[in-house]
């Protein structure tokens, strides 16, 4: 090489350092020759280059010679970091073999906490993070009422607003409605099946930006006037009922006595967000009605390319000031509330109890590695002599300390391997319980992110609970330690002080996680004293919907209710049927204004209430108490209309001073006919069991307005099941019909608490795992510390102490580290439980009962985890401890 000549030709001028001074030689050189090239008139920038085309070359190979000596360097020591890595491992796995025991128990801890983790991650993920199914989801906003005078936060929108929102707004692309799903029967050649069916715009599906997998979606020419009638799929209905056959596009289906051509099959995992449904036909809005005040439609919107929330928030308050001032009797108080489409389906107190659940678990994991972190120092003071050999034979601190990180991040590993396999039980579990109850747990998968995350955790928590009793082991003096060892001493106190600081981490962060668990085992019971108004023991509710094409009038449908009512009446074991429109619990909610004779109210200001239609009977069915007046009666139909009744805290608000029964309101205008109160009944919570306050409720009679959907309720023998003989009864009357479901009123009202009972249940699991966790930590560190005063409390008992005295030290020093752990922990917990406060019902998140029994149940634990290695050491042989025997 050029290079090596030129050393050879210059060797003279090397010294000890022939590398080096072959740069400073060929500078050297460029140097003279540069100045020869001046001398003989170049300029200044020739001369250099001149040089450089003499010894440039030798530079750059010589260049090129180093870096080739730097990779080949630099792979030498990868290689033998790897080797080094390598037989680290092999010594971990050789170590742990010859220690089963330990090894397990480390590994289980930590697949607990990263298991635990890892299911919690992966709903986090799934819900929160996880795009929706739709093109560009960030750009999907929701449009509701909103009128602040009446506490309407997210209300309806009138066709007639649709249509100026549509016309007027810029920043959006596209916008589209929909109403609220419904119940509709479908047949296609067998026997009626009842699917939920939603009429949508057009528009809908290119707000969400979705095609259909097979087919089309819905068009705009399909909502024009005299189109044929066509219909799109879910495609879990396509797969269920007609075995995901692509054939079934173009065919026909009748929908409510309706025939619709199917021209779409939606890919899996489409919903319209807010109206879930099986089936979809097109909404019409030319012959909509021009009143703003009647509210039926949910609106879904994409944002204009560079348009923002706010941006829209904006111009969206300006266009309902317009229509103000342009409809002053409908829309004087109604403005336009919006919501991001993400947001709303996930909702802010989910995202703060996920986020809290993280935190929770987060607070598990740390506990799982303090409990290995105090295994690990145990087992490195039994293991002092040997380190102390490895160290006195060559062994750096550093290599010792690797090779202990090593044999953690190994047990994590393994930890977190058979975590996977508990969050893969643990999301299924989930799934089977929380479907209704978590929004989007359809997402929520053990894949690559939540993988990644997994292997993440596991290895960061082998570094974490390994790297400080690697530090202190490695540290260890040596001459002390083998000194020791030669006197027999083989238990040092490396660590005992760490241990106990560990202890206390456990028991303060266990307690935060049980005061969570204790909130909210008390706001459930609260939330399970609320009186409901209503006795639900024995009731079944059986929804209805009647086609409008077989019953296109009110008077067929009267009939049929009232038939239907009077045959379930007969029914062996029934004590009472009657007919509601909507039935508590059962979802949907119907709200109007109203107008009480004689008071001079703008429709702006005028108050609103619930109100359902019942046929009589209901409320001797339902158990709901009368407590003045009288009840509807058969004489209540359409002949003579007017009678209504309230609840107790619709006539408590607006009627404070006087006595309702007989005032006449007006319902929905004022220009109404007159209703007149003719009794008061208990209030009545049909919606929500944590509302503080019960709604005011109108009950109108159901004879005389006819509605077309009404929901039964039968009251049988205690433990009867009566679904068989009333859906024989449905059939009976019409056999087109599909069999209605019949639920339990009981069911109903558990599901209303299915959320609290689900945070209740996952907070009180990681909570249980906690407290298992730290009593097994003080358990480990008194059998240690036991263990290392065996010495001490033989000669003591050899000296006249008594077994009780000793049993009271042992057991007194793990209570003052409990004590320390609960103070600690009722700071946290003071500072961290408010955080719950959107979870809970009835009971403040500092609530001081909670508190205290939480922290005298930790005491007790500390006390009983204690009590067996003090009993242990108390019962042992003086001679055997004096000899140094276990």
């Amino acid at each position: 090489m050029a290079s090596e000549s030129f050393r050879r030709r210059y060797s003279r001028f090397f010294g000890a350092n022939p590398q080096q001074d072959v740069d400073d030689e060929l500078a050297f050189h460029i140097a003279m020759r540069t100045d020869e090239f001046k001398r003989a008139g170049m300029r200044a920038e020739e001369a250099r280059q001149a040089a450089l085309a003499r010894f440039g070359p030798e530079l750059r190979v010589r260049q090129e010679l180093e870096e080739l000596s730097r990779r080949r360097v630099a792979r030498q020591q990868r290689s033998t970091r790897w080797e080094a890595l390598a037989q680290d491992v092999r010594y971990a796995v050789r170590t742990l073999r010859a220690n089963p025991a330990y090894a397990l128990i480390i590994a289980l801890t930590m697949a607990l906490g990263i298991g635990a983790t890892t299911a919690v991650f992966s709903v986090a993920y799934g819900v929160l993070l996880r795009p929706l199914p739709y093109d560009d989801a960030e750009a999907l906003v929701r449009l509701w009422s909103r009128n602040d005078a009446r506490g309407l936060e997210f209300f309806s929108v009138s066709p007639a607003d649709f249509r100026d929102w549509r016309a007027q707004a810029r920043a959006f692309s596209v916008m589209g409605a929909f109403e609220r799903q419904r119940d509709a029967t479908l047949t296609r050649g067998d026997e009626p099946q009842s699917v939920v069916l939603a009429s949508v715009t057009p528009e809908i599906f290119q707000v969400l930006g979705t095609s259909a997998l097979h087919g089309r979606a819905l068009v705009p020419a399909d909502a024009s006037e005299g189109a044929p009638a066509v219909a799109v799929l879910e495609h879990a209905l396509w797969a269920a009922r007609f075995g995901s056959d692509p054939s079934i596009i173009g065919s026909n289906l009748t929908v409510d006595g309706v025939t619709h051509t199917v021209v779409g099959v939606m890919p899996p995992r489409f919903w319209v967000p807010g109206t879930p449904a099986e089936l979809w036909v097109p909404l019409s809005l030319a012959g909509a009605s021009e009143d703003h005040s009647s509210r039926t439609l949910r609106v879904l919107a994409r944002l204009a390319p560079g348009a923002t929330v706010e941006r829209a928030r904006m111009e969206m308050d300006v266009i309902a000031q317009r229509l103000a001032r342009e409809h002053p009797a409908t829309n004087a108080s109604w403005l336009v509330n919006m919501m991001p489409v993400t947001e709303m389906i996930i909702g802010t107190d989910f995202q703060r109890a996920v986020l809290v659940l993280l935190g929770v678990v987060g607070f598990v994991l740390l506990i799982a590695c303090a409990n290995s972190a105090n295994l690990q120092l145990a087992r490195g003071a039994a293991r002092r002599r040997e380190i102390a050999v490895r160290a006195a034979l060559g062994a750096s601190r550093g290599r010792i300390s690797t090779q202990l990180l090593t044999e953690s991040v190994l047990l994590a590993v393994v930890g977190g391997v058979a975590g996977l396999a508990l969050a893969y039980a643990g999301v299924a579990l989930l799934r089977d319980i929380g479907t209704e109850m978590v929004p989007r747990l359809e997402d929520v998968r053990l894949d690559v992110p939540v993988v990644a995350f997994t292997a993440l955790v596991s290895l960061g928590s082998g570094v974490l609970f390994g790297l400080l009793p690697a530090i202190r082991v490695s540290r260890a003096n040596i001459g002390e330690v083998l000194k020791a060892a030669g006197r027999g001493e083989g238990r040092g106190t490396v660590g005992q002080g760490v241990r106990s600081t560990l202890v206390i981490a456990e028991v303060s962060l266990s307690l935060v996680l049980l005061v969570g668990a204790g909130l909210l085992m008390r706001s459930f019971a609260r939330l399970q004293s609320v009186d409901v108004g209503f006795d639900p023991s024995a009731v079944v509710v059986v929804p209805l919907q009647l086609p409008e094409r077989s019953y296109p009038d009110s008077q067929r449908t009267a009939i049929f209710y009232s038939s239907l009512v009077a045959q379930l009446r007969q029914l062996p074991g029934v004590t009472h049927a009657a007919g509601v429109t909507q039935a508590p619990f059962a979802g949907g909610n119907s709200g109007n204004v109203f107008f009480p004779e004689g008071r001079a109210i703008a429709r702006e200001d005028a108050p609103d209430a619930d109100y359902r239609m019942i046929t009589p009977g209901y409320l001797r069915t339902m158990g709901i108490r009368l407590i003045r007046g009288r009840d509807f009666s058969a004489g209540d139909d359409h002949r003579a209309p007017g009678a209504m009744l309230i609840s107790e805290t619709m006539a408590r608000r607006f009627w404070p001073n006087e006595d309702p029964i007989g005032q006449r309101v007006r319902v929905g205008n004022a220009t109404a006919p007159p209703e007149t109160i003719v009794g008061i009944v208990a209030d009545v919570r049909y919606q929500s069991l944590e509302t503080p306050e019960v709604r005011p409720m109108m009950y109108l009679s159901a004879l005389a307005r006819r509605p077309q959907e009404m929901t039964l309720v039968v009251r049988g023998s205690e433990g009867a099941d009566q679904t068989a003989a009333i859906q024989r009864t449905v059939a009976a009357m019409d056999a087109t019909l599909p069999p209605p479901a019949v639920q339990r009123m009981e069911n109903l009202i558990a599901e209303a608490m299915s959320t609290p009972r689900f945070a209740l249940m996952l907070f009180a699991i990681f909570a249980g795992a906690a407290l298992l966790l730290a009593a097994v930590g003080i358990y480990g560190v008194m059998s240690y510390l036991v263990r290392q005063r065996t010495h001490e409390l033989g000669i003591r008992v050899a000296l006249g102490a008594q077994p009780r005295a000793l049993v009271v030290s042992v057991v007194f020093r793990a209570l003052r580290m409990a004590l320390a752990g609960v103070a600690i922990g009722l700071a946290g917990a003071w500072m961290l439980t408010r955080s719950m406060s959107s979870l809970l019902f009835g009971v403040s998140p500092t609530d001081p009962a909670t508190f205290a029994a939480i922290s005298v149940l930790l005491v007790s634990i500390a006390a009983i985890a204690s009590l067996v290695p003090a009993t242990r050491a108390a019962r042992a042989d003086p001679v055997r401890a004096l000899r140094g025997e276990d």
